[in-house]
Protein backbone atom coordinates (compact mmCIF):
# COMPACT_ATOMS: atom_id res chain seq x y z
CA UNK A 1 0.00 0.00 0.00
CA UNK A 2 1.11 3.16 -0.79
CA UNK A 3 1.05 5.88 2.10
CA UNK A 4 1.63 9.37 1.93
CA UNK A 5 1.58 12.10 4.26
CA UNK A 6 -0.65 15.44 4.21
CA UNK A 7 1.69 18.68 4.96
CA UNK A 8 -0.91 21.51 5.68
CA UNK A 9 -0.76 24.15 7.95
CA UNK A 10 -3.54 25.19 10.40
CA UNK A 11 -3.92 28.32 13.38
CA UNK A 12 -6.50 26.39 15.09
CA UNK A 13 -5.59 28.87 18.11
CA UNK A 14 -7.41 31.46 16.03
CA UNK A 15 -11.27 30.52 15.38
CA UNK A 16 -12.01 32.54 18.92
CA UNK A 17 -10.84 35.63 17.68
CA UNK A 18 -12.46 34.81 14.34
CA UNK A 19 -15.78 33.57 15.67
CA UNK A 20 -16.08 37.36 17.54
CA UNK A 21 -14.93 39.06 14.20
CA UNK A 22 -12.16 41.16 16.23
CA UNK A 23 -10.41 41.69 13.29
CA UNK A 24 -8.22 44.46 15.30
CA UNK A 25 -5.55 42.86 16.35
CA UNK A 26 -3.69 39.91 14.88
CA UNK A 27 -3.45 35.84 15.36
CA UNK A 28 -1.95 35.31 19.01
CA UNK A 29 0.41 32.84 17.36
CA UNK A 30 1.28 34.12 13.48
CA UNK A 31 0.63 32.31 10.73
CA UNK A 32 3.96 32.65 10.23
CA UNK A 33 5.32 30.70 13.02
CA UNK A 34 2.47 28.29 12.45
CA UNK A 35 3.66 27.71 8.95
CA UNK A 36 7.45 27.02 9.85
CA UNK A 37 6.53 24.45 12.16
CA UNK A 38 4.17 22.55 9.60
CA UNK A 39 7.38 22.76 6.82
CA UNK A 40 9.36 21.23 9.72
CA UNK A 41 7.05 18.54 10.09
CA UNK A 42 7.31 17.93 5.85
CA UNK A 43 10.83 18.29 6.46
CA UNK A 44 10.45 14.97 7.76
CA UNK A 45 8.57 12.86 5.36
CA UNK A 46 11.10 11.62 2.90
CA UNK A 47 13.97 10.24 5.66
CA UNK A 48 10.98 8.57 7.53
CA UNK A 49 10.13 6.95 4.37
CA UNK A 50 6.74 7.73 3.54
CA UNK A 51 6.18 7.64 -0.51
CA UNK A 52 4.31 10.90 -1.06
CA UNK A 53 3.74 14.57 0.31
CA UNK A 54 0.44 15.96 -0.40
CA UNK A 55 -1.21 19.49 -0.14
CA UNK A 56 -4.78 20.87 -0.24
CA UNK A 57 -6.63 24.34 -1.22
CA UNK A 58 -8.05 26.95 1.05
CA UNK A 59 -8.28 30.66 1.51
CA UNK A 60 -9.27 33.20 4.13
CA UNK A 61 -9.41 31.72 6.86
CA UNK A 62 -7.42 29.53 10.26
CA UNK A 63 -8.37 26.13 8.95
CA UNK A 64 -6.28 25.35 6.47
CA UNK A 65 -3.95 27.89 5.22
CA UNK A 66 -2.98 26.26 2.03
CA UNK A 67 -3.49 28.59 -1.02
CA UNK A 68 -2.58 27.31 -4.54
CA UNK A 69 -1.34 23.88 -3.67
CA UNK A 70 0.69 23.17 -7.21
CA UNK A 71 2.91 25.99 -5.58
CA UNK A 72 3.75 24.42 -2.41
CA UNK A 73 4.27 21.16 -3.74
CA UNK A 74 6.45 22.63 -6.42
CA UNK A 75 8.83 23.68 -2.76
CA UNK A 76 8.69 20.08 -1.99
CA UNK A 77 9.55 18.98 -5.35
CA UNK A 78 13.12 21.36 -4.63
CA UNK A 79 13.17 19.87 -0.75
CA UNK A 80 13.13 16.32 -2.05
CA UNK A 81 14.50 13.51 -4.30
CA UNK A 82 12.28 10.61 -3.71
CA UNK A 83 9.01 11.05 -2.71
CA UNK A 84 5.75 11.92 -5.29
CA UNK A 85 3.81 14.70 -4.78
CA UNK A 86 -0.52 14.56 -4.77
CA UNK A 87 -3.08 17.24 -3.95
CA UNK A 88 -6.58 16.60 -2.01
CA UNK A 89 -7.78 18.85 -3.61
CA UNK A 90 -7.47 20.83 -6.18
CA UNK A 91 -10.61 22.95 -6.43
CA UNK A 92 -11.21 22.98 -10.03
CA UNK A 93 -13.97 25.66 -10.11
CA UNK A 94 -11.51 28.42 -8.67
CA UNK A 95 -8.50 27.68 -12.16
CA UNK A 96 -8.77 29.15 -15.23
CA UNK A 97 -8.21 25.60 -17.15
CA UNK A 98 -5.09 26.86 -19.10
CA UNK A 99 -3.28 28.15 -16.29
CA UNK A 100 -4.02 24.91 -14.26
CA UNK A 101 -2.97 22.65 -17.10
CA UNK A 102 0.47 24.97 -17.56
CA UNK A 103 1.09 24.32 -13.59
CA UNK A 104 0.63 20.30 -13.74
CA UNK A 105 2.74 20.11 -16.71
CA UNK A 106 5.53 22.04 -15.11
CA UNK A 107 5.49 20.55 -11.71
CA UNK A 108 5.63 17.20 -13.39
CA UNK A 109 8.95 18.46 -14.60
CA UNK A 110 10.06 19.59 -11.33
CA UNK A 111 9.59 16.13 -10.22
CA UNK A 112 12.17 14.70 -12.71
CA UNK A 113 10.10 11.50 -13.28
CA UNK A 114 8.57 11.19 -9.72
CA UNK A 115 4.21 11.11 -10.01
CA UNK A 116 1.76 14.07 -9.28
CA UNK A 117 -1.28 11.93 -8.03
CA UNK A 118 -4.41 14.28 -9.06
CA UNK A 119 -7.33 14.72 -6.71
CA UNK A 120 -9.57 17.30 -7.65
CA UNK A 121 -12.66 18.68 -5.88
CA UNK A 122 -15.71 20.86 -6.50
CA UNK A 123 -14.91 22.68 -3.08
CA UNK A 124 -18.09 23.77 -0.38
CA UNK A 125 -17.69 26.90 1.64
CA UNK A 126 -19.77 29.88 0.22
CA UNK A 127 -16.96 32.43 1.51
CA UNK A 128 -14.44 31.24 -0.50
CA UNK A 129 -16.43 30.87 -3.51
CA UNK A 130 -17.61 34.95 -2.86
CA UNK A 131 -14.09 36.14 -2.13
CA UNK A 132 -12.59 34.35 -5.50
CA UNK A 133 -15.63 35.98 -7.68
CA UNK A 134 -16.53 32.43 -8.71
CA UNK A 135 -20.33 31.36 -8.67
CA UNK A 136 -20.93 28.58 -6.23
CA UNK A 137 -24.36 27.70 -7.83
CA UNK A 138 -22.83 26.80 -10.84
CA UNK A 139 -19.91 24.68 -9.32
CA UNK A 140 -20.75 21.65 -11.12
CA UNK A 141 -20.42 23.29 -14.82
CA UNK A 142 -17.50 25.14 -13.82
CA UNK A 143 -15.89 21.32 -12.07
CA UNK A 144 -16.47 19.84 -15.12
CA UNK A 145 -15.28 22.48 -17.76
CA UNK A 146 -11.75 22.56 -15.79
CA UNK A 147 -11.73 18.72 -15.70
CA UNK A 148 -12.40 18.12 -19.53
CA UNK A 149 -10.27 20.94 -20.50
CA UNK A 150 -7.09 19.94 -18.96
CA UNK A 151 -7.74 16.49 -20.42
CA UNK A 152 -7.60 18.03 -23.59
CA UNK A 153 -4.42 19.76 -22.80
CA UNK A 154 -2.52 16.11 -21.93
CA UNK A 155 -4.10 14.32 -25.03
CA UNK A 156 -2.18 16.23 -27.54
CA UNK A 157 0.26 19.00 -28.14
CA UNK A 158 -2.38 21.22 -29.71
CA UNK A 159 -5.68 21.17 -28.73
CA UNK A 160 -9.09 23.35 -28.47
CA UNK A 161 -12.03 23.17 -25.84
CA UNK A 162 -15.24 24.35 -26.60
CA UNK A 163 -17.45 24.52 -22.98
CA UNK A 164 -20.18 26.85 -22.12
CA UNK A 165 -17.97 28.56 -20.00
CA UNK A 166 -14.75 28.34 -21.23
CA UNK A 167 -14.28 28.15 -25.25
CA UNK A 168 -10.18 27.51 -25.55
CA UNK A 169 -8.53 28.18 -29.40
CA UNK A 170 -6.16 26.58 -30.58
CA UNK A 171 -3.16 26.32 -27.29
CA UNK A 172 -0.39 24.26 -26.35
CA UNK A 173 0.84 23.73 -22.81
CA UNK A 174 4.53 24.67 -22.31
CA UNK A 175 7.04 23.07 -21.29
CA UNK A 176 5.44 19.65 -22.33
CA UNK A 177 4.92 17.51 -19.27
CA UNK A 178 7.68 14.09 -19.37
CA UNK A 179 4.16 12.30 -18.17
CA UNK A 180 2.20 13.72 -21.23
CA UNK A 181 -0.85 11.64 -21.82
CA UNK A 182 -0.64 10.16 -18.63
CA UNK A 183 -1.16 13.10 -16.25
CA UNK A 184 -4.79 13.13 -16.22
CA UNK A 185 -5.46 9.50 -16.57
CA UNK A 186 -6.19 8.62 -12.98
CA UNK A 187 -7.95 11.72 -11.16
CA UNK A 188 -9.72 10.93 -8.29
CA UNK A 189 -12.36 13.35 -7.43
CA UNK A 190 -14.17 13.94 -4.03
CA UNK A 191 -17.81 13.38 -3.37
CA UNK A 192 -20.27 12.66 -0.92
CA UNK A 193 -23.62 12.72 -2.68
CA UNK A 194 -25.04 10.37 -5.58
CA UNK A 195 -25.68 12.93 -7.86
CA UNK A 196 -22.01 14.14 -7.95
CA UNK A 197 -20.88 10.43 -7.72
CA UNK A 198 -22.75 9.85 -10.96
CA UNK A 199 -21.31 12.57 -12.65
CA UNK A 200 -17.38 11.72 -11.81
CA UNK A 201 -18.41 8.08 -12.78
CA UNK A 202 -19.55 9.17 -15.96
CA UNK A 203 -16.56 11.40 -16.56
CA UNK A 204 -14.28 8.56 -15.42
CA UNK A 205 -12.99 10.39 -12.62
CA UNK A 206 -12.25 7.95 -9.52
CA UNK A 207 -12.69 8.54 -6.02
CA UNK A 208 -11.46 10.29 -3.17
CA UNK A 209 -12.13 10.40 0.58
CA UNK A 210 -10.78 13.53 1.83
CA UNK A 211 -11.85 12.92 5.69
CA UNK A 212 -13.49 9.83 5.91
CA UNK A 213 -17.07 8.52 7.19
CA UNK A 214 -18.37 5.60 9.49
CA UNK A 215 -17.15 2.51 8.00
CA UNK A 216 -20.24 1.29 6.87
CA UNK A 217 -21.09 4.50 5.23
CA UNK A 218 -17.81 4.60 3.66
CA UNK A 219 -18.37 0.89 2.43
CA UNK A 220 -21.50 1.84 0.62
CA UNK A 221 -20.64 4.69 -1.22
CA UNK A 222 -17.46 2.81 -2.82
CA UNK A 223 -19.69 -0.25 -3.50
CA UNK A 224 -22.61 2.11 -4.98
CA UNK A 225 -19.88 4.28 -6.72
CA UNK A 226 -18.46 1.20 -8.39
CA UNK A 227 -21.85 -0.44 -9.69
CA UNK A 228 -22.23 3.30 -11.14
CA UNK A 229 -19.18 2.62 -13.22
CA UNK A 230 -20.04 -1.04 -13.91
CA UNK A 231 -23.23 0.46 -15.44
CA UNK A 232 -21.24 2.46 -17.67
CA UNK A 233 -19.17 -0.43 -18.71
CA UNK A 234 -16.05 1.08 -16.70
CA UNK A 235 -13.44 -1.26 -14.23
CA UNK A 236 -13.71 -0.68 -10.44
CA UNK A 237 -12.19 1.72 -8.60
CA UNK A 238 -10.02 1.75 -5.08
CA UNK A 239 -9.86 4.98 -3.39
CA UNK A 240 -7.83 7.07 -2.22
CA UNK A 241 -8.42 8.22 1.46
CA UNK A 242 -7.06 10.63 3.99
CA UNK A 243 -7.20 10.05 7.82
CA UNK A 244 -5.99 11.70 10.66
CA UNK A 245 -3.27 9.80 12.63
CA UNK A 246 -1.75 10.51 16.40
CA UNK A 247 0.04 6.79 16.77
CA UNK A 248 0.67 6.82 20.63
CA UNK A 249 2.82 4.33 23.21
CA UNK A 250 -0.43 3.85 25.04
CA UNK A 251 -4.34 3.37 24.59
CA UNK A 252 -4.29 6.38 27.58
CA UNK A 253 -1.85 8.74 25.52
CA UNK A 254 -3.62 7.73 22.16
CA UNK A 255 -6.88 9.48 23.57
CA UNK A 256 -4.84 13.05 23.39
CA UNK A 257 -5.00 12.47 19.91
CA UNK A 258 -8.49 12.47 19.53
CA UNK A 259 -8.93 15.07 21.49
CA UNK A 260 -7.05 16.99 18.81
CA UNK A 261 -9.56 15.11 15.84
CA UNK A 262 -12.16 16.90 17.84
CA UNK A 263 -10.28 20.10 17.19
CA UNK A 264 -10.25 19.59 13.85
CA UNK A 265 -13.29 18.41 13.12
CA UNK A 266 -14.69 21.95 15.15
CA UNK A 267 -12.46 24.33 12.76
CA UNK A 268 -14.00 22.37 9.99
CA UNK A 269 -16.96 23.29 11.16
CA UNK A 270 -16.37 26.70 11.96
CA UNK A 271 -15.14 26.94 8.10
CA UNK A 272 -17.26 25.47 6.32
CA UNK A 273 -20.77 26.43 8.33
CA UNK A 274 -20.50 28.90 10.43
CA UNK A 275 -18.14 31.74 10.17
CA UNK A 276 -18.40 33.91 7.05
CA UNK A 277 -20.99 31.87 6.15
CA UNK A 278 -24.49 33.42 4.43
CA UNK A 279 -26.06 29.91 4.46
CA UNK A 280 -26.54 26.82 1.86
CA UNK A 281 -30.34 28.02 1.38
CA UNK A 282 -30.84 28.45 -2.56
CA UNK A 283 -27.26 26.78 -3.59
CA UNK A 284 -28.12 23.87 -6.20
CA UNK A 285 -26.29 20.51 -5.38
CA UNK A 286 -25.91 21.97 -1.61
CA UNK A 287 -28.73 20.81 -0.52
CA UNK A 288 -26.93 18.21 1.65
CA UNK A 289 -24.83 21.11 3.57
CA UNK A 290 -27.65 22.93 4.22
CA UNK A 291 -29.25 19.91 5.72
CA UNK A 292 -25.59 19.81 8.06
CA UNK A 293 -25.87 23.34 8.63
CA UNK A 294 -29.77 23.40 10.11
CA UNK A 295 -29.05 20.01 12.14
CA UNK A 296 -29.52 19.88 15.80
CA UNK A 297 -26.07 19.04 16.13
CA UNK A 298 -23.18 20.37 15.28
CA UNK A 299 -21.08 18.61 12.81
CA UNK A 300 -18.54 17.68 14.53
CA UNK A 301 -20.20 16.08 16.96
CA UNK A 302 -22.40 14.28 13.96
CA UNK A 303 -19.56 12.97 13.13
CA UNK A 304 -16.92 12.26 15.99
CA UNK A 305 -18.14 8.89 17.87
CA UNK A 306 -18.42 6.93 13.84
CA UNK A 307 -14.90 8.12 12.80
CA UNK A 308 -13.40 6.41 15.86
CA UNK A 309 -13.35 2.99 13.98
CA UNK A 310 -11.83 4.55 11.00
CA UNK A 311 -9.31 7.53 11.70
CA UNK A 312 -5.90 5.77 12.65
CA UNK A 313 -5.76 7.34 15.84
CA UNK A 314 -3.84 5.01 18.65
CA UNK A 315 -1.10 2.37 19.48
CA UNK A 316 0.77 0.89 16.46
CA UNK A 317 -1.36 -2.32 16.91
CA UNK A 318 -4.31 -0.48 17.37
CA UNK A 319 -3.64 1.80 13.81
CA UNK A 320 -2.15 -1.47 12.19
CA UNK A 321 -5.18 -3.32 12.66
CA UNK A 322 -7.90 -0.32 11.51
CA UNK A 323 -5.59 -0.07 8.43
CA UNK A 324 -6.49 -3.30 7.84
CA UNK A 325 -10.12 -3.39 8.43
CA UNK A 326 -10.45 -0.25 5.88
CA UNK A 327 -8.18 -2.07 3.15
CA UNK A 328 -10.83 -4.85 3.08
CA UNK A 329 -14.03 -3.01 4.11
CA UNK A 330 -13.72 -0.57 0.93
CA UNK A 331 -10.39 -2.24 -0.98
CA UNK A 332 -8.41 0.88 -0.04
CA UNK A 333 -5.23 1.67 -2.20
CA UNK A 334 -3.85 4.83 -1.21
CA UNK A 335 -3.60 6.00 2.32
CA UNK A 336 -2.56 9.43 3.19
CA UNK A 337 -2.40 10.86 6.51
CA UNK A 338 -2.69 13.95 8.44
CA UNK A 339 -0.24 14.21 11.14
CA UNK A 340 -0.66 18.03 12.31
CA UNK A 341 -3.71 19.23 12.91
CA UNK A 342 -6.31 20.06 16.22
CA UNK A 343 -3.65 22.41 17.99
CA UNK A 344 -1.22 19.76 18.17
CA UNK A 345 2.03 20.92 19.65
CA UNK A 346 4.72 20.47 16.82
CA UNK A 347 6.76 17.85 19.51
CA UNK A 348 3.79 15.65 19.86
CA UNK A 349 3.35 15.74 16.35
CA UNK A 350 7.03 14.55 15.33
CA UNK A 351 6.74 12.30 18.18
CA UNK A 352 3.52 10.81 16.79
CA UNK A 353 5.24 10.69 13.07
CA UNK A 354 8.52 9.03 14.04
CA UNK A 355 6.44 6.47 15.88
CA UNK A 356 4.19 5.68 13.48
CA UNK A 357 7.24 5.45 10.50
CA UNK A 358 9.02 2.76 13.04
CA UNK A 359 6.34 0.70 14.06
CA UNK A 360 3.31 0.99 11.58
CA UNK A 361 4.79 2.12 7.87
CA UNK A 362 6.49 -1.08 7.13
CA UNK A 363 3.48 -2.79 7.85
CA UNK A 364 1.10 -0.56 5.61
CA UNK A 365 3.39 -0.75 3.11
CA UNK A 366 3.68 -4.18 2.77
CA UNK A 367 -0.28 -4.57 3.01
CA UNK A 368 -1.41 -6.45 -0.31
CA UNK A 369 -4.77 -4.17 -1.81
CA UNK A 370 -6.51 -6.14 -3.54
CA UNK A 371 -10.17 -5.68 -4.87
CA UNK A 372 -12.83 -7.00 -2.20
CA UNK A 373 -16.21 -7.95 -3.31
CA UNK A 374 -17.97 -5.73 -1.12
CA UNK A 375 -16.96 -3.34 -3.07
CA UNK A 376 -18.04 -4.15 -6.46
CA UNK A 377 -21.20 -2.96 -6.20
Amino acid sequence: MHCGVMVTGYNQGDWERLLRGDYDRPPTVSDAANMDDTLAIGELVEPLGFDSIWATEHYGSAYSMQPNPLQYLAYWAGRTTRVDMGTAVIVAPWWNPVRLAHEISMLDILLKGRRLHLGIGRGIAPHEYASLGYPIAQSHKYFYEVVNAIRAADGAERFTFEGEIYRIPPTTIRPQARHKGDLTRRIKAAFTTQASAQLAAENGLGQMFVAGDDLDAMTAQVRRFNKIRADLGLPPDQPTTLLWMYCAETAAEAEEGWEYFYNQLTAAQHHYFEWNNPGFAGIPSYEEYLKRQAADIGVADASFAARRATQPIGTPEEIIDKIHTMQRAISLEMLIVHVFYGGMPRAKAEKSLRLFAEKVLPAVQAMPTPIHPASLG
